[in-house]
Parts: C-alpha cells; structure tokens; sequence
C-alpha cells in the first residue's frame, strides 16, 4: 500500500513538473510562436466589417497564457477615414485585450474570442441633418444587401461580433441636431452576441449627471434589426429618477418604429427634472408619476393607448399624443380621465416664471416651458382652490407660453359652471385671465369660501366673473386683480341685518355701529349685485335686494385688501298697491372696518331731519 501511494505521488509530481516547464515553455515562447500581427490584423479586420473606420494601436502588444491565451494591445484609436466633419474620432482606449484559440493562432489563423476594453471612450454625434458619425461597414452592409436580396448567406458571409465587455469607460455625445450635449462617465458593461444568428444582449451601467443608471436591452433577432426588418427587443433603465421598462417589437428602417408595452416612473418629479439639468418649480413640486400602456411610436411621434397614469394621489386612463420634433417644439395631446385632480398645480406647471423672460434662465428651462400641450380632461374631482368641482369635463392647451383652461361643463357648489383660464401671452409673459359662470349654485358658499362675516346675502343664484391680471400666477397678490363681477340671487338672506332695528337706529339720527341691528336677517327674493374690481378696489355700481316690504339698495368702494368699506345705501318700501302707504326713504352711509362698521344717517351729515 505505501510502495503504491508513493509511486502515486511521484507521478503527480512529474506531472505537475511537465506542466510548469509547459507553461514557462509558452510564456517565454509565446510571442515567437504566435503572430501578434496576425491577432491584430483579425481585431481590425472585424471592427472595419461592421464600423468601415479604421482601428490602430501604439505600442507593443503583450501576451498572457493563464488562465486562458490573451493578448494585450495599448492605446487604441478608431477613426472614420472619410469623415462629414470634425476629426473623424470615434473611438479611443487605454487598452484592448482578446482572447484568442491557441492551436489556431499556432498555425496562422487565430480564432478570436471575448474582447475586454479598458477606459473606453466612444465618440457620438449627430449632425445638424441627423446623420450620425457611427456608420455601417462595407462588410456588413454588402451582407445586408444580399440577403434583401436573397441571395444564399453564404454568398456574403456575416461578420461575426462576438462578446465585448468594458470597464471604466465613456460615452461623450454630441447632438447637434437637437443642440444637446452630455457625457455618461463610469461606463461598466458587456455586448453578448456570439453569433449572429443568436440574441443579442446588452448590459451597460454608467453615471449621467451625478446619478447611476443601469440599461440593459435584449434583441431576438439583432441582425432583422439590422436589416431593417422587426425583432422583438426588450429595454429596461433603471436609476434612482427613473425607470424605464419596454417590451415589444422594434424596427430600425428608415421608417423606424417601436410597439409595445412600456412602464416609466418616477419617484419624484423634482428629482428626475434636476437630473435632466432643468430647473422649473412649479412642475418640479410634482411628487412621484407612474406611466403604463401600450405604446407605438413613429419617427419622431409617439402614442400611448390604454394609458394607465398616476400622478401623486391622482390616477387616469386614457391615452396620450407625444410628438419631439427635431427643431420644432415638442407636443403633448390625448384625453385623460382622472378620478381626482389639482388643477392649481396643473396650470401653475405651465404659467410662465417669475420675470417673463426665458433668456434668464438657462436652456432647458426655456425648453421645457416651450412644450405644447393639448389635453382634453375628465375628472370624477377636481380641486381648485378653494373649490371643489365634480364631473369635471375640460380642456388644456398650452402653446407657445399661453396656456389656458377651459371648463365645458362641471358641477359647483350644488350647480353647474364653465369658463375659462389663461396664464401668459402669445410672447410667454406673466399675466393671467379667468371668466366663469355659475348657474343655480349655493353662492353663499362662496362667503364662507371668503372667510368674511357681518351681513353678507346668501343663496342660490348664477355668477358671472371676468378677472384678469398682470402678474404672474406665482407671485399672484389680492391687489393685482382687475376685473368686472354679476350676481343675481333668488330666495335669499343677509344674515346679521334685521330691518327693524335698523330702523329704529336710524331714526334716532345718531351714528351707530352696524352690529346694533345685527340681531335678525333680512330675506329677500331677488338679488342683484353688480361692480368692478380694480388694482385692491371692489366697486359695487349697483347692489339690490328686494325683501316682502323692502328694497335694500347699496353701492360704493370696498378695498378687500383692507377690509374697509365706503358705501351709501338706502332702505325703501315696496310698492305693492296705487293706495299704499310708503314712507321716507332712509339714506345712510357706511364706512370703517368689516365687519362692524359705521352707519351714518345722512341726516347727520346734511342737518336735515330724518324725516
């Protein structure tokens, strides 16, 4: 048993012997028994199959045996050798390692396999034509011909791409079709692709703006795409802003086009549009939007059908319209049905910034502000501040840095409204305008909307409003406001105006606070107020309330911003009959702080008696 077990040993020892001296044999033999040239040679001949640039190295190439045979190459540099404009650079590296078969390369012909590149840097721009400076090679377009044409594959064999990791690297882009340029830095990776006949896969991890991103992308069939024929492609980004999920079908012709089913998120709006590098509030307080449906694009068009969208608390369905043309300005349009939605937050997203002037600011922001917007809108809730209206049916347009909502139909305060709301001008400056009309609503409801106590008329009625201002929505104060106000009032009531007292006041021909005959209510049948509003002034011209007895007629100033009020009224009797009896109009004044002002009898003012 020992004599066998040493015997044993000895054998793995001369073994391991013979494979030592193997391996120092091929290290320090390697580079005269294989061809750097011709490893190198098969490296550019296969990037020119698919790029037609040229590829160079500097410097002397280094082999490795172990683990597997791999040959190093430094400095490498890609250029484009008729370039359209600039220097024709598409491509530098550090270093490009291959892996190679060794029996192969013993005889002349290396077979190649997986291609490592150490700090790459790929070169993308696109011209102001669109036209990019990556292109197809002779190789393998001649491939592509023939088999449109089809011809037998084996006519024009397909170069084959094999696999390709990097690590370290870069991708600069530079579009000047659409006046963008940016760098992902970090770029870790690897391209799968083994045979052409096979998927492909694509795995790529790189930091944009401070943020890291992760992109992977599967093709069924890479080189239909190629050929300009559909594949099925799956997509996926994901980054702390946003994440990206498509799966459907592609083609690159020239006619090229996707359909499919995406999902896109975000956690936070803000987030995603400082990720971007544009700075634009109003919208940037939205919080987290998710988007899925069905999607197919066509050149620079693009449509969501079976649109399911959630924007904070909010949820839709619908579809979506959204058009980037190169040099035109992007379009959103579709119809969407939101269970509840804050219209505030909606316009304030397109009302212009404060200032007016896009020049201000950097690029994107006046990009994003330029988006045109087409929407037509339902909603079960809609909030606009400080009201509530349901079965809301409207539509909003933004164009050219006038954005306007318009209300077709809605429920409000127990009664039906439309109307219509702009924010900016035709040349994107601040200002705003809105008009609406209410019919057979609580307008009482709007005093307590107010805050405002005393006597106030309450009711049902219909309200015509037309407001506008100068200042921009963002900075909006009571003051800025101008505008012209009707409303007309049916079976209502002033609370704290009880005419009695009133009269008994009055007819002691002395000053007296109006919260001294607040102890009743004054209800009436027809109401009518009607004024203007100018720069913090409420002008009532004509205000009058027609009790069972008694007309109550009032008009004046009312600064709102101060809450003080400067009115002349009267109090008279209605005639019922010919033969009634109608005593003196009472004439009086009223001025001071809401809600308990002075009333002055002009009696005081003039020394005539009351009577």
């Amino acid at each position: 048993m020992g004599i066998k077990n040493r015997f044993r040993a000895k054998l793995l020892l001369q073994l391991f012997v013979v494979m030592t001296a193997l391996v120092v044999v091929l290290r320090l033999s390697g580079p005269m028994l294989i061809s750097s040239e011709s490893v190198e040679e098969q490296i550019e001949a296969k990037v020119s199959a698919w790029t037609g640039a040229q590829l160079s190295f500097s410097g002397t190439p280094t082999f490795t045996f172990w683990p597997h045979p791999q040959m190093r190459f430094e400095h490498a540099r890609l250029t484009d050798p008729a370039p359209t404009d600039g220097d024709g650079l598409l491509f530098t590296a550090q270093s490009v390692s291959v892996n190679f078969g060794l029996l192969g390369s013993l005889f002349g012909t290396p077979s190649l396999g997986e291609m490592e590149l150490i700090r790459p840097v790929f070169h993308v721009r696109r011209d102001e034509r669109g036209e990019l400076n990556w292109r197809r090679g002779d190789d393998i377009r001649n491939a592509l011909e023939n088999r449109s044409a089809g011809a037998q594959e084996a006519a024009v064999p397909l170069p084959e791409f094999g696999d390709v990791a990097m690590r370290d690297g870069a991708i600069v882009v530079e579009d000047f079709l659409r006046d963008e340029q940016y760098r992902i830095s970090d770029l870790e990776g690897s391209i799968d692709w083994s045979a052409v006949s096979s998927k492909l896969d694509v795995t790529l991890q790189g930091v944009i703006n401070g943020e890291v991103a992760r992109l992977k992308l599967r093709a069924g069939q890479p080189m239909q795409l190629l050929n300009g024929q559909n594949s099925a492609v799956r997509v996926t980004l994901e980054s702390d802003p946003l994440a990206v999920d498509f799966d459907g079908t592609a083609n690159l012709s020239a006619n090229a086009f996707a359909a499919g089913r995406i999902k896109f998120s975000t956690p936070s709006f803000g987030h995603l549009l400082a990720w971007q590098g544009t700075r634009f509030s109003p919208v940037g307080q939205l919080g987290a939007v998710s988007l899925e449906g069905q999607l197919s694009t066509n050149g620079a068009t693009a449509r969501v059908d079976g649109l399911m969208l959630q924007v904070q608390d909010s949820h839709a369905t619908g579809a979506l319209d959204v058009s980037l043309p190169p040099k035109g300005t992007p379009r959103i349009g579709g119809t969407l049905a939101f269970d509840k939605i804050d219209l505030r937050s909606m316009i304030d997203a397109y009302s212009p910034l404060p200032g007016g002037d896009d020049d201000s600011f950097p690029a994107p922001v006046a990009a994003l502000a330029a988006i045109d917007l087409d929407l037509r809108l339902s909603a079960r809730e809609a909030l606009l501040e400080p009201v509530v209206l349901e079965e809301l049916a409207a539509g909003i347009r933004s164009i050219d840095g006038n954005t306007s909502l318009d209300i077709a139909d809605a429920a409000l305060l127990g009664g039906n409204v439309s109307g219509h709301i702009s924010v900016g001008d035709q040349k994107g400056s601040a200002g705003g305008e809105l008009q609406l009309s209410l019919q057979n609503a609580d307008l009482g409801a709007l005093v307590e909307f107010s805050g405002l106590s005393g006597p106030l008329p309450i009711g049902r009625g219909s309200a015509d409003v037309s407001l506008f201002t100068d200042r921009s929505v963002s900075e909006l104060q009571r003051g800025d406001i101008s505008g012209t106000f009707r409303f007309q009032l049916d079976q209502g009531t002033i609370a704290s105006f009880d005419t009695d007292s009133f009269e008994e006041q009055m007819a002691g021909n002395a000053v007296f606070n109006a919260g001294k005959a607040a102890n009743g209510s004054f209800d009436f049948s027809d109401g009518l107020i009607e004024g203007r509003i100018e720069r913090g002034l409420a002008e009532l011209t004509k205000a009058t309330f027609d009790g069972r007895d008694k007309r109550l007629s009032l008009s004046g100033v009312i600064p709102y911003h101060s809450r003080n009020v400067a009115l002349a009224g009267s109090l008279s009797d209605r005639v019922q009959s010919e033969d009634a009896i109608v005593s003196p109009t009472i004439n009086f004044l009223i001025g001071g702080s809401w809600p308990d002002p002075v009333i002055s009898p002009v009696s005081v003012l003039t020394e005539i008696p009351a009577n």
